[in-house]
């Protein structure tokens, strides 16, 4: 049997039953128990057609994809395939969505709930829940703090509020998924818990004494989040 394949943060795959996803980039990932060889892992993968969704490497053999550079997005949030569509104006409108949760998508033609809870892709919770680049707990409280000080540049506004959808989906077009009033309702929801996880985050850099932990994260700061920040020290 061949050795399953290994994979980078990064790289760009193809799941080989969800060509219509297109070339995903793997965003976050971890070595599992699961699989014959040891080998497995479990990615976190942005797929521009479908998604973020969670596959475990010892379930479906991801192949790689192409290798361009990913363009349409920023340099901290790359796009995730490179020939998707152009991203339409943040005015533009989707059909609402009915009020239960999109079901998952299985990763064969038929039914495979075993498969579902492996690679399943998250409903309308992932425009609220943190990002893990936030909550990492591999990742050092410094670069933890700067990514969230990074999310005050979204808001309600039609762009920022466009690119905030984004970053949180991993969709190219999340208004194929999400009309425009859902966004402007889950926003606020979002910014509570940030607001929340960055007072917890300088609270305990304040009891370890990491002044120049929040003193460098301060440097070159938006306004919005120089303000997010010095209100959080200030609690």
């Amino acid at each position: 049997m061949a050795a399953t394949q290994r994979f980078a943060r990064g790289d760009r795959v193809v799941h080989p039953k969800r060509p219509e996803w297109g070339t995903g980039t793997v965003r976050l990932l971890k070595a599992t128990a699961s699989g014959s060889d040891g080998r497995a892992q479990k990615l976190t993968i942005d797929f521009p057609n479908r998604g973020r969704v969670v596959i475990d490497t010892a379930v479906v053999s991801l192949q790689p994809g192409d290798t361009e550079a990913p363009t349409g997005r920023s340099a901290s949030h790359p796009t995730a395939n490179s020939s998707a569509r152009p991203r339409p104006p943040a005015s533009r409108v989707a059909p609402p969505l009915p009020s239960q949760d999109p079901p998952t998508v299985s990763s064969t033609s038929t039914s495979a709930g075993w498969l579902n809870d492996l690679e399943g892709a998250t409903g309308k919770n992932e425009l609220w829940a943190l990002p893990d680049e936030l909550t990492n707990p591999f990742a050092s409280i410094s670069e933890r703090l700067k990514a969230t000080l990074e999310t005050y540049k979204y808001s309600t506004q039609p762009k920022a509020l466009f690119e905030w959808a984004v970053r949180q989906t991993g969709l190219d077009d999340p208004l194929s998924k999400y009309n425009r009033h859902e966004l402007e309702q889950a926003f606020p929801r979002f910014a509570r818990d940030r607001d929340a996880h960055l007072r917890d985050m300088v609270r305990q850099i304040k009891r370890a004494d990491g002044h120049a932990i929040l003193k460098e994260a301060g440097k070159g700061l938006f306004p919005a989040g120089q303000s997010a920040l010095d209100k959080a020290i200030r609690a």
